[in-house]
């Protein structure tokens, strides 16, 4: 719209009127013309002038009844087939295709502006079996394919939508595009959800690859897959991290969960310090039993690497045990009489520490650690994430997926156990992001790397934080659904660390949302613009003297005031798949997504 002209379509179509007026005309002037035995010049004339009149106001009439009848040409969903998708994907594969949509700027603004003003019941019916107002996405008269050059995903992307507005359809999408450019896929997905599970599956049946599907889920353990999520690490004290973060706290400074993060560092370390794998049944299994076992086989792998002649040494204090001395006694006071002066061991100096703990006080102070362990130990769920390595071909091994260029779904069932699934996603994506470390670090593989974490604030945390801050520089491109950015907040009950998930977002899709605090920060984020109004004004006015004397005024006035580019009501009232997005590069999209899939 022309800052000096102001005009809107969804006023009455005077235009088709005078059409209609001068056609009328037409028809009169052919019918006279008709009945006459002789025709005088001034009737063709007649005639032609007013069917190029009804020609020079046909055009704008239309086009006002298009626009019209365009805000209910989007009342009913749009299923596409999956042989179709490849038709709209770029050979190339350096682009994402984010279905059909336009280009979103001020005159949209204005035009949903008129809407509001006017009011949408004054304009069209609309369908009642439609969640949403389909008409916003009918203000542009034409759509197109709506794309995004790859590289900006290594921005990640923040999808916001309220429950049944379509993050799944739109990750249903990405996912079947991430598989058929043969990348590897990560699907985290705490409620498990079997449409985005058999979307994941169906798309590398589709490229002719099932065994590249795997699929981790506790509530079905025979059919999935088992993960180890402390396979991966970086430094041995980062398994104990990583288990001890899933202690609750509500400070950071908690003796307890530093004293329980303590004893999971001792014991991960014996461990490593003996060649034996690390697990979370064994550190359970040594934190229950006692770290006797273990203590016995660190000093005596300790010794081989000290004393030529350590065998006999050993076995000299185990048989000579003092009076009440155990068998792990005896080898501690060989550690402190003998092995400490030649090479001294702060792993073996900790479990032995912990081996002389008085017991019931060191119970009293893993007690906030051990429910933890035991939630994630118990029942199937125990071999599930603590596999034994005879089964390594069904092992969901994140180096593996990746290298490989698998599509890994893993489903947390938090709907059953918020709490385990919570726990599960925490560790899965430390797991993730100590492989994410080895890729940067190390430059291990440049195969891109897709990862999808559905409902995230369930499984918003340190490591997931970890993860968006340097998975850039790895090669992974996150995306992220949430219903409102109050969910990551409430979760880790920090305001900060929920501000840092969405600093990290370089793309953001919003599709229906009715929380206001989430509809006012996606309004504050949009840019700003100028929307148009007529002010009318009318007096009238006496003299007191000449009271006879009568004189009035009427004007009317174009007047500017700023809005937001897109109305923060609207976010509540977009209907299902459509979205607005803000994409990197400055680019704000209105856009709807197909339903993979035939119409059932």
């Amino acid at each position: 719209m022309r800052a000096d002209r102001y005009d809107t379509p969804w006023r009455p179509n005077f235009e088709g009127g005078a059409c209609a007026a001068w056609l009328l005309g037409a028809a009169v002037t052919g019918l006279m013309i008709s009945r006459m035995s002789y025709v005088s010049p001034p009737y063709p004339w007649t005639l032609g002038l007013c069917l190029a009149l009804a020609l020079r106001w046909a055009w704008p009439a239309s086009r006002i009844r298009r626009r019209k009848r365009r805000l209910t040409a989007f009342d009913s969903l749009w299923f596409m087939p999956l042989g179709e998708l490849r038709g709209h994907l770029d050979p190339a594969g350096r682009r994402i295709y984010l279905g059909r949509g336009f280009e979103w700027g001020p005159r949209h603004a204005q035009a949903a502006y008129e809407v509001l003003k006017l009011g949408i019941e004054h304009l069209v019916r609309m369908s009642e079996d439609r969640l949403g107002a389909t008409w916003i996405h009918g203000l542009d008269l034409c759509e197109h394919a709506i794309g995004m050059p790859i590289e900006h995903t290594r921005g990640h992307t923040l999808i916001v939508g309220t429950t049944r507005a379509g993050k799944t359809r739109l990750f249903d999408l990405l996912v079947t595009q991430a598989v058929l450019r043969d990348e590897a896929v990560i699907v985290i997905d705490p409620k498990g959800d079997r449409d985005l599970r058999e979307t994941a599956r169906r798309a590398c049946a589709m490229v002719g690859e099932p065994g590249r599907f795997i699929y981790f889920h506790p509530a079905f353990p025979q059919e999935s897959a088992a993960i180890d999520p402390l396979r991966h690490f970086n430094r041995e004290t980062e398994l104990a991290s990583r288990v001890a973060e899933l202690i609750p706290s509500e400070t950071g400074a908690d003796p307890f969960k530093s004293f329980g993060q303590m004893a999971l560092a001792n014991i991960v370390q014996g461990l490593i310090l003996v060649g034996d794998r690390v697990t979370l049944l064994k550190l359970r299994h040594h934190l229950d039993a006692g770290p006797d076992e273990l203590v016995g086989a660190v000093i005596t792998a300790h010794a081989g690497e000290c004393l030529p002649n350590w065998r006999e040494a050993i076995e000299k204090y185990a048989r000579s045990p003092r009076r009440g001395e155990t068998r792990t006694g005896a080898l501690a006071r060989c550690y402190g009489e003998r092995l400490r002066d030649i090479k001294s061991s702060v792993v073996v100096e900790g479990l032995i520490n912990m081996y002389e703990h008085e017991r019931a006080h060191f119970g009293k102070m893993i007690a906030s650690l051990m429910p933890v362990l035991n939630m994630l130990t118990s029942g199937e769920l125990g071999p599930l994430l603590s596999p034994d390595d005879d089964h390594k071909e069904r092992d969901l091994d994140m180096s593996e997926v990746i290298k490989r260029g698998r599509v890994a779904y893993i489903g947390l069932d938090s709907l059953t156990d918020g709490m385990v699934g919570a726990a599960l996603g925490s560790i899965v994506l430390a797991d993730l992001a100590a492989v994410a470390g080895d890729r940067y670090n190390y430059a291990v593989g440049d195969r891109p790397v897709n990862v999808f974490i559905d409902e995230a604030a369930e499984v918003i945390s340190d490591p997931m934080i970890q993860l968006l801050n340097k998975g850039a520089g790895a090669g992974l491109r996150v995306a992220v659904a949430t219903q409102t950015f109050a969910d990551f907040a409430a979760r880790t009950g920090s305001e900060a660390k929920a501000r840092q998930v969405l600093g990290n977002m370089n793309n953001l899709v919003v599709m229906r949302v009715l929380d206001g605090e989430t509809q006012a920060y996606i309004a504050d984020n949009l840019p700003m613009t100028k929307v148009q109004f007529l002010m009318r004004t009318q007096g009238a006015s006496t003299d007191s003297n000449h009271p006879m004397l009568f004189t009035g005024s009427h004007g009317e006035r174009l007047m500017e005031e700023e809005s937001s580019l897109f109305p923060a009501a609207l976010l509540g009232e977009l209907p299902d798949l459509h979205y607005i997005a803000k994409l990197s590069g400055g680019r704000i999209v209105k856009g709807r997504l197909p339903i993979l899939g035939e119409k059932k």
